[in-house]
């Protein structure tokens, strides 16, 4: 599409009804005054390599993956989440596990903020594939939705991907990061009353758009932007 129309960028979803991110996106675009398009498709699993493929040789600019996709992402072991082109180029798409990147780089802005090491690591259910899990020092999993009030103590960083009950955690010095991947999220505000500090998942939403922007443009939009955007599609 690149010399015939203004770039574009395609997002995939399975259902894609009710995906904030073309929205945000747009709007991302609109602020930066950049003549970029957005499309979102429903897209099976069973259909990514194709759809992923097919976006390629129509000269997308870009593609990200709603995170029900990326478990169907063709080739390599790590799971891909985004895809890019150099600007003014047609070469062949880059890949990466765009929310990984986003998640080492915000667990080392914590500990360095400590002037610490990344201590132990707790998974509260199963751990998700995106999570730099190799950047703890130690690793414990409950595989259920609860841990031991010594358990939680221990960690320094604690990674949920279930509803947890979160009146039986012990208070918090506001040391320990807990980034949540339930579905339906947890109360973030609650968990913070204890003293912890919380990457939620809106949170990681605009971690994502965020860094596939700059990978897309080279520019980064204002997070305002994107949150301002998202409350906006989800209060409809």
């Amino acid at each position: 599409m690149d010399g015939i129309t203004e770039p574009v960028v395609l997002v995939l979803g399975h259902p894609i009804a009710g995906n904030p991110a073309q929205f945000a996106l747009e709007r991302a675009f609109a602020s930066l005054d950049l003549q970029w398009r957005v499309l979102s498709c429903d897209v099976s699993p069973d259909q990514v390599a194709d759809a992923i493929a097919g976006a390629d040789v129509l000269g997308f600019r870009g593609l990200l993956l709603d995170r029900n996709l990326v478990d169907a992402t063709p080739g390599g072991e790590s799971p891909r989440d985004l895809y890019w082109r150099l600007p003014d180029t047609h070469d062949a798409w880059q890949a990466e596990d765009v929310l990984a990147i986003w998640l080492r780089q915000m667990i080392r802005d914590h500990f360095d903020e400590l002037k610490k090491p990344v201590g132990p690591l707790l998974w509260i259910g199963d751990p998700n594939p995106s999570f730099p899990s190799e950047i703890a020092s130690e690793q414990s999993q409950s595989p259920i939705a609860w841990a031991s009030a010594e358990s939680i103590e221990h960690a320094d960083l604690i990674a949920i991907s279930k509803s947890i009950v979160v009146a039986e955690w012990p208070v918090c010095n506001d040391s320990t990061l807990v980034i949540d991947f339930a579905n339906p999220p947890n109360d973030a505000d609650q968990i913070r009353s204890l003293g912890y500090r919380v990457l939620s998942r809106e949170e990681e939403r605009i971690g994502v758009l965020t860094e596939s922007f700059y990978r897309w443009t080279g520019q980064r939009p204002g997070i305002d932007v994107l949150t301002d955007a998202i409350e906006e599609y989800l209060a409809v």
